[in-house]
């Protein structure tokens, strides 16, 4: 029930706007072709962050089951890292973020589920863009010892209350609706605690530091 009650308001908010729009097409509310185009994209839109949402519920259920396998390989966490950084660039410019890298040229081989692992850093990421103050940095920084690697996502945003520190990797807690970009959606609340299952059932940590108006997350994984 805490998950459906948690859940159902979000869901709701675009699924009433795709029927806003819908019943705009339907009675022929437009004024010429331009604002035709535009209903059916925003309408597009708020279908797919809908389904976003829907991915992201069903993501977090089959992490916090007992039914949970990972599919493990042996991963250059170097060359992952990377690539999903230049496929970020294209919205962090979008919204007016630097991104800045500190990542080793040579591989670091870890045996991990790439699927997940790619969930677990994109939603750190997004997460960053999300609450960042724009303009602004986001940086990534990856470490290793002999023992684990560590990848550091950070930027500066608006500070937190302790009581939103201690509650940051709850699900369905968003900070701040007003304090998310305009271009970017926000999700049902359920990204970091989808990243912090995911480190977690490779055997690692995520953390999180706030400092003044500085955050960041830092996840650790065993390289044995």
């Amino acid at each position: 029930m805490e998950l459906i009650t948690g859940i159902s308001h979000d869901l709701r908010t675009p699924l009433t706007s795709i029927i806003g729009y819908i019943e705009l097409l339907k009675s022929n509310s437009f004024q010429n072709e331009e604002e035709y185009q535009r209903f059916v994209q925003n309408a597009y839109h708020r279908a797919v962050h809908l389904k976003e949402m829907l991915d992201d519920l069903f993501e977090y259920t089959r992490l916090t089951s007992n039914e949970t396998l990972l599919k493990l390989q042996r991963i250059d966490i170097s060359q992952l890292l990377n690539q999903l950084l230049f496929e970020f660039e294209p919205i962090a410019n979008e919204n007016n973020i630097l991104i800045e890298k500190r990542i080793k040229d040579s591989p670091v081989i870890a045996l991990v589920d790439s699927e997940k692992m790619v969930r677990a850093i994109d939603n750190l990421l997004m997460n960053a863009l999300k609450y960042s103050i724009k303009p602004g940095t986001v940086q990534v920084i990856m470490k290793t010892n002999e023992k684990q690697l560590m990848i550091q996502v950070e930027n500066k945003g608006n500070p937190l209350t302790p009581e939103q520190v201690s509650k940051i990797f709850e699900r369905f807690y968003k900070v701040d609706h007003s304090r998310t970009s305009e271009g970017i959606q926000s999700g049902a609340g359920l990204g970091l605690s989808i990243a912090r299952n995911i480190v977690e059932l490779h055997g690692g940590n995520l953390d999180f530091n706030h400092v003044d108006n500085s955050f960041q997350f830092t996840f650790s994984l065993p390289l044995s």
